[in-house]
């Protein structure tokens, strides 16, 4: 059981989200069921999904600035039953260590942190990919809620459900958190979740490659002009 003050910012997106109205591991390989992927023009990734999503979901918890969406694959009704949840600004970069650069003993302690104070029951480093670390953690059954004022424990959560929650940085620089949703645990389902998590592609480098070509191109266009104008000149 864990011991949490309050309910966390977390558990909070979990419960908002289910409802659409209101030391390292290893690669996973490809799913062998034909994988759909799926662009957001709106945010800007590309993430390999086990099905087409029957509804996408923009930012459907109480926190808009960490900007994303819910990628749904089943429900019942409004009861989300299989789902992504990802968000490209998860966290505050300057709150969370980098997974790639920091020490053993700092990214250490805010796992340990995590797994006492943060609605965890599980935190650990992993590979997203050979070159990028992130961190892959599961939500806590039981979480005792306690009173900031008094240290007081004012009673039990009992989730009705584990969830899935990976964190890391892509290296663009944007903070990605990609959480899995199901009431299958099975291993499958969690394989087919890494593998999504693993092909994750922040296309905002694509906007800023356009550009670098566009500029590349003008620069070259001028250069021609200007000979050409010389050239008519003598």
């Amino acid at each position: 059981m864990r011991k949490i003050i309050f309910l966390t910012t977390l558990l909070m997106m979990i419960l908002t989200a289910t409802a659409f109205a209101e030391e390292v591991a290893e690669p996973i390989d490809e799913p062998a069921d034909e994988p759909y992927v799926y662009t957001s023009e709106d945010f800007k990734y590309t993430i390999t999904c086990p099905i087409k999503p029957v509804a996408v979901v923009q930012n459907p918890w109480q926190e808009p600035e960490k900007r994303g969406e819910m990628l749904v694959f089943a429900n019942e009704g409004f009861n989300v039953q299989y789902a992504y949840l990802i968000q490209v600004n998860a966290f505050d970069t300057n709150s969370v260590p980098d997974f790639n650069k920091a020490d053993k003993k700092t990214i250490d302690e805010y796992l340990e942190k995590l797994r006492e104070n943060g609605g965890f029951g599980l935190a650990e480093l992993v590979s997203i990919k050979q070159d990028n670390k992130g961190v892959y953690a599961v939500t806590a059954d039981k979480i005792e809620v306690i009173n900031q004022e008094t240290g007081e424990v004012e009673g039990e959560f009992v989730a009705d459900r584990q969830d899935i929650y990976t964190f890391f940085r892509s290296p663009e620089g944007r903070c990605i958190g990609i959480q899995l949703i199901s009431v299958n645990m099975d291993k499958e389902f969690i394989d087919v979740y890494r593998y999504g998590v693993a092909s994750f592609k922040d296309n905002t480098e694509v906007k800023a490659d356009k550009k670098a070509k566009k500029d590349k191109k003008d620069k070259k266009d001028k250069k021609d002009k200007k000979d050409k104008k010389a050239k008519q000149d003598k």
